[in-house]
């Protein structure tokens, strides 16, 4: 399962996506989304995760305050 979270702060890290989502289970893939143009950070993330564990994630994280930024966690394809 694919999770998109949106409303990331720019300066947040991978390493930091991931310890997010380590406590929900193993993680597969994760990255941040960067701009092609200046390669900074859109603040925006894919996480892929295994389906039970996501969807755990998704209602423990939706509107989670991270790095102050109210974070947005769904399901994308």
């Amino acid at each position: 399962m694919y999770l998109l979270i949106t409303n990331l702060n720019r300066f947040a890290t991978t390493s930091q996506v991931v310890a997010l989502f380590f406590p929900f289970g193993f993680l597969t893939s994760a990255q941040i989304i960067c701009n092609i143009e200046n390669g900074f950070s859109t603040g925006e993330a894919l996480v892929e995760i295994e389906f039970s564990a996501g969807q755990t994630a998704i209602k423990a994280l939706n509107n989670l305050r991270f790095m102050n930024y109210f974070i947005k966690v769904e399901e994308t394809f």
